[in-house]
């Protein structure tokens, strides 16, 4: 009589649930979502004892261990989350438990977490087991109580969140910025309180600012950081310029489009700010126009309006292909043809040419004055490299008499020596505006009469880049076009060629004898004559106005010495 033991040998066996029963190797992996929480019982050491405490009470060999990291489990895509699954594919049948500290260390979103560990149970046969939760997920009520409790893993993290989120939006109202600073910046702790301030990329940007504020173009910004070390994209040179946390704001999505005063240290003014982006705003993408239109308009931005203050744009009527400039301001319709305003341009530097049969008897008499001029500066350096060598000699004897004869004490040394340092400070500071900005003034001087021969008739057939170079080294403010007139005016000349033009005015050398110069100067300009729109203000008395002048004249060349030299 056949019996179903007969059978026996055809049965079949749940596999995974034997091995699971017989054969315990097990992976642990510890996370803590920040670093902060490294002082706290979720250490990444606490948890790690805390579950080879559990593994050996409960006879589980540990087979690796993963994660032991500070990342966040926002998403399981982390590095170590997927190597620790990768090490499970590899070794199929072989791990029967991934032990963790808490449920929320494997994984704080539901979906996710659930879908991993029911994956996990039913492909691979491997429990995800918290020490600290015991659940026993080989039967629906143990796997329905997991899940409850990722579901409260995740409750429990969104209750931070939000708690988090509403003490951010609390310090940014307060003008206390939390996040991670822009580049240029550091964060910093002194006596337990928060800062942040500026560092040695931070001084450099700066640069970046004063040089757009100038109207330098954002490739020439780009080349002259990365040759100062910092390299960065035109991109990012862009969102860069338009962070107004650099000029002391905080603008976050979190102050629901309010702007607030930061407590952090500011780069640059709020005045500079807005000037960079009035020019960046006539640019358009990342500040670098058409290739199309940048041989066609190259004094677009480099002129303002008159009456609005506000920069050039340009445009091409398509049906006539004519280009035009416009102002950005809505209903100042001031629109000049490109053809027209640049011959008003030409004519205007024809006010700065002379002619070659002049050039060398204007060089004879600027050299003339400028050794006149420079003999007093070198005259007043002197002086003043006496004085702090008398200066250092008097705090070698007070450092003698305290700290080798004895004879004078402590509170007397300080008060002496604090007297000398601000004198050498003060000697320091007059040296520093005495030196001259170039080593050879002549030949930059020489190199200024050579491009005023052909002004005009070089800016009309240069490229664009030598058009802008040639503009920004005689205007270094750009101009203004008044469109009642139909003139331009300037309120800054480089002071070599305003020297050059009002030598030629006085000489009688310049059959045009300048006079257009001074009537379109602005005001400032005609009452400072030589100087630069901010004298100095802190030589002593003794200093003369012809030295202010061979100061800002030598200024004049030391901005654009590296454009003469290319010339």
């Amino acid at each position: 009589m056949n019996t179903l033991s007969t059978f026996a040998r055809f049965g079949k066996t749940n596999d995974k649930m034997l091995r699971l029963s017989e054969a315990k190797m097990a992976l642990v992996y510890t996370r803590v979502s920040s670093k902060e929480q490294a002082d706290t019982n979720l250490s990444l050491e606490y948890q790690r004892k805390a579950i080879d405490d559990y593994a050996q009470r409960n006879n589980i060999s540990v087979a690796g261990y993963f994660g032991g990291t500070y990342e966040s489990a926002k998403t399981d895509g982390h590095k170590e989350f997927q190597r620790m699954l990768e090490f499970i594919k590899k070794n199929k049948g072989k791990i029967s438990h991934v032990l963790v500290y808490m449920l929320d260390r494997f994984s704080r979103t539901v979906g996710g977490a659930i879908k991993l560990a029911q994956e996990l149970r039913e492909k691979y046969g491997i429990e995800v087991f918290a020490v600290t939760q015991p659940t026993d997920t080989s039967n629906p009520s143990g796997v329905l109580q997991q899940s409850i409790q990722f579901i409260f893993s995740q409750y429990d993290n969104e209750l931070r969140k939000q708690r988090s989120v509403a003490g951010m939006r609390e310090k940014f109202k307060r003008g206390i910025w939390v996040a991670k600073p822009p580049i240029g910046y550091d964060v910093i702790k002194t006596n337990g309180v928060r800062k942040i301030v500026t560092n040695e990329i931070g001084k450099k940007i700066k640069k970046a600012f004063q040089w757009k504020g100038s109207g330098i173009k954002n490739e020439a910004i780009l080349d002259r950081l990365r040759s100062m070390g910092v390299s960065l994209n035109k991109q990012h040179l862009t969102k860069l310029l338009k962070n107004p946390f650099y000029c002391g704001l905080i603008c976050h999505n979190m102050l629901d489009g309010e702007v607030v005063e930061g407590e952090h240290e500011h780069l640059i003014s709020k005045e500079l700010f807005l000037k960079v982006n009035e020019i960046h705003q006539g640019n358009s993408g990342y500040g670098v126009p058409h290739k199309k239109q940048q041989g066609e308009l190259p004094l677009k931005v480099f002129i303002k309006c008159n009456d609005c203050k506000e920069p050039f744009t340009g445009y091409i009527v398509k049906a006539k292909g004519l280009w035009y400039y416009k102002c950005r301001t809505k209903g100042c319709k001031c629109n000049k043809s490109a053809k027209e305003m640049h011959k008003t341009f030409v004519e205007f530097l024809c006010d700065y040419n002379i002619k070659e049969e002049l050039k060398a008897p204007l060089l004879k008499k600027m050299e003339a004055v400028w050794k006149d001029i420079n003999k007093e500066s070198y005259e007043l350096e002197h002086n003043y490299r006496k004085q702090f060598s008398a200066v250092k000699a008097k705090i070698e004897d007070i450092e003698e008499s305290y700290y080798i004869k004895k004879d004078m004490n402590r509170e007397t040394y300080d008060k002496f020596r604090l007297r000398f340092d601000n004198e050498l400070k003060d000697i320091n500071k007059y040296l520093s505006q005495l030196t001259i900005g170039i080593s050879n003034p002549m030949a930059a001087i020489e190199k200024a009469i050579g491009i005023s021969v052909e002004l005009p008739t070089e800016w009309a057939s240069s490229d664009i880049d030598h058009k802008n170079k040639l503009q920004k080294l005689l205007f270094p403010e750009g101009i203004v076009y008044d469109k009642k007139k139909g003139t331009f005016r300037t309120e800054r000349v480089n002071s070599i060629f305003v020297l050059i033009a009002s030598l030629s005015s006085v000489s009688g050398i310049n059959e045009r004898r300048q006079t257009g110069v001074n009537s379109r100067l602005s005001p400032s300009v005609r009452q400072r004559r030589f100087e630069l729109p901010c004298p100095l203000k802190a030589l002593p008395p003794q200093s003369s106005a012809s030295t202010s002048f061979a100061i800002a004249a030598s200024e004049g060349c030391k901005g654009n010495k590296n454009f003469l030299k290319e010339q």
